[in-house]
């Protein structure tokens, strides 16, 4: 055995409050898929599980619908600067003060596209705030931070609205649903202890209107809204709380069904994964000989399983790439080290499966971005387009200086393709696949080219038999110095422009000579 997982990938980001704590009632396992066996037992034990299933109770939004109140929505003529619900007035999260306006276009070289950067205008809390998914639809790209969602302009990434909601978000969703409309969860106050992500708000992206609004509630055991988990998959929004799943239709808040494990089940929810299937990730027999998971794809107008896929004894899923076509990454539970990734059909049979941990390149799962207490979807460094998964890595030798290279994979086969890097000389730059969304999508994969001290970023494109990338966009030298502490957060590329955000943002700038902090970056023609 190779011996507990180390620190920073089994454990969440310190300071993060929306984490689940390794305690009872919850059986804890970090989003990597590592089990607390111990407490896991004794969990099953105080509840008297053993053998058994689950349930769907469907509900008609009535008296038991949980007590939606009535939409909020946008008042019409809102500014496009942060607008105020009027909901709260408490700080930090109020509009600290206006940021300075930092031209990165200023001194650009011959060739460079154009860039934008918006540096953070939110006071943040002592602990900092991550920055959550991002969203793109009809011309915009549309990011949470701490208590206030924010939307950009892709043909020009200048701010299109803000909206500030009553309490810090604590959980998004990685896609948006039918129609441009997404609903986030956010937490029950500002005050860390006894907080709770209990509250869901419907938005509509294109506009930043406020929609339905629906309070969560705690049912018994196995139902707590310490850590919420959301997905979407066309008009159905599944909330994972612990053990439970309640399904709501996007379109109007309606409750469509609900999921409750039974004291009999020897499996427990895990999460939940969406877009263009609903998936339910469950850990089953854990502590047994006989230990595993399992993947289940849900009809999201029902809630029933039209299949199941079963790890390996002893395997465990830790995240999803790709809900279609279906892969997923599995971790050994006794060997942290071992990691694979797994091709699935429609069908839920199992097409190849591909070790990770060996062989002439060297991959950390989700580019060692580690947990913030996200969903089982957030997983930077890996992108699936068509049938292939293309994966940052490099070879062992400079593992340690960050993956610079892309690998791609053949789903049918679980072989590798093909390798290719950027740059000459020893070690190329650094490298990390960008999802893309929208119009113009090509075969292949956009790929973000990290900024150096003395090198600005890129974004390029490589065709689907790999060879020498296509440059989509230089990027402005001037904007490097902001660029550099940006990589490894989220990233997208939409409508022809690149979008990047960091991981999470401190209340103090890394910057030792600057108090502001860049809050996202986009360059485009």
């Amino acid at each position: 055995m190779t011996g507990p997982p180390p620190p920073r990938a089994h454990e969440p980001v310190p300071g993060n409050p929306y984490v689940r704590p390794p305690v009872p009632p919850a059986p804890a396992r970090s989003a990597t898929g590592a089990v607390v066996w111990i407490l896991v037992a004794a969990v099953l034990a105080a509840v008297g599980a053993g053998v058994g299933a689950y349930a769907v109770l469907k509900e008609d939004g009535g008296a038991r619908s949980g007590g939606f109140r009535e939409p909020v929505t946008r008042e019409p003529g809102a500014p496009a600067g942060p607008s105020g619900s009027g909901e709260r007035t408490d700080r930090p999260g109020a509009d600290g003060r206006a940021p300075r306006h930092v031209d990165v276009n200023a001194g650009r070289e011959s060739g460079e596209a154009r860039g934008r950067l918006h540096l953070n205008g939110t006071r943040l809390p002592g602990r900092g705030a991550i920055l959550h998914d991002l969203w793109a639809v009809d011309g915009v790209v549309v990011q949470a931070l701490y208590d206030t969602v924010t939307a950009y302009r892709v043909r020009d990434g200048g701010q299109a609205w803000s909206l500030r909601l009553p309490a810090p978000v604590c959980d998004t969703p990685v896609n948006a649903g039918r129609g441009g409309k997404v609903v986030v969860a956010y937490t029950n106050g500002n005050a860390t202890n006894s907080r709770k992500c209990d509250r869901l708000q419907q938005i509509d992206l294109r506009t930043g209107a406020k929609g339905w609004r629906h309070r969560l509630t705690e049912r018994g055991a196995g139902d707590s809204t310490l850590t919420v988990h959301l997905a979407i998959s066309g008009d159905t929004l599944a909330v994972h709380q612990d053990n439970v799943a309640h399904a709501f239709r996007l379109s109007d808040g309606k409750r469509i069904f609900t999921e409750e494990r039974r004291r009999t089940g020897s499996c427990l929810l895990e999460d939940v994964a969406g877009g263009e299937r609903l998936l339910f990730v469950d850990t089953c027999a854990p502590g047994a000989p006989k230990a595993h998971d399992e993947v289940r794809r849900i009809d999201p107008r029902t809630g029933k399983a039209a299949w199941r896929y079963r790890t390996k004894v002893g395997w465990n899923v830790a995240k999803v790439y790709s809900v279609d076509p279906l892969v997923l990454t599995v971790r050994n539970n006794e060997e942290y080290d071992q990691w694979a990734v797994v091709a699935l059909d429609g069908k839920g049979k199992q097409r190849s499966w591909t070790r990770l941990d060996r062989g002439p390149h060297t991959f950390e799962m989700c580019a060692g971005a580690g947990d913030a207490g996200e969903g089982v979807q957030n997983c930077p460094g890996g992108v699936v387009n068509g049938d292939t998964l293309y994966l940052a890595g490099g070879p062992e030798e400079r593992a340690a200086l960050g993956p610079d290279k892309v690998v791609a994979f053949d789903l049918a086969t679980g072989r590798a393709k093909w390798a290719a890097a950027v740059g000459k000389g020893k070690q190329g730059r650094q490298l990390m696949p960008v999802r893309e969304v929208g119009p113009g999508k090509r075969a292949g994969v956009v790929v973000y080219v990290r900024a150096q001290t003395d090198r600005p970023g890129r974004t390029v494109r490589f065709g689907a038999a790999g060879g020498r990338p296509e440059v989509l966009l230089k990027h402005p030298t001037p904007a490097r110095e902001w660029e550099t502490f940006m990589f490894a957060g989220e990233t997208l590329y939409s409508g022809g422009r690149l979008f990047v955000t960091p991981t999470r943002l401190e209340p103090d700038s890394p910057r030792r000579d600057d108090k502001d902090q860049g809050r996202m970056l986009s360059v485009g023609r």
